[in-house]
């Protein structure tokens, strides 16, 4: 999403996602926070990966 620059509703329909929501849940499932906050946080940091 960062390096193509995608919204995450781009980027749940391009990964074959047919709801933006469901793709939004298990994203933060998987990586404890939304991918508009962690989009965010990367652009802010200017790319940087926040440690595990």
């Amino acid at each position: 999403m960062f390096s193509e620059a995608l919204d995450a509703t781009s980027a749940a329909f391009r990964v074959g996602y047919e709801s933006a929501s469901q793709f939004s849940r298990e994203y933060s499932r998987l990586f404890g926070d939304p991918p508009a906050r962690d989009l965010r946080r990367l652009r802010e940091t200017g790319g940087l990966v926040r440690p595990a």
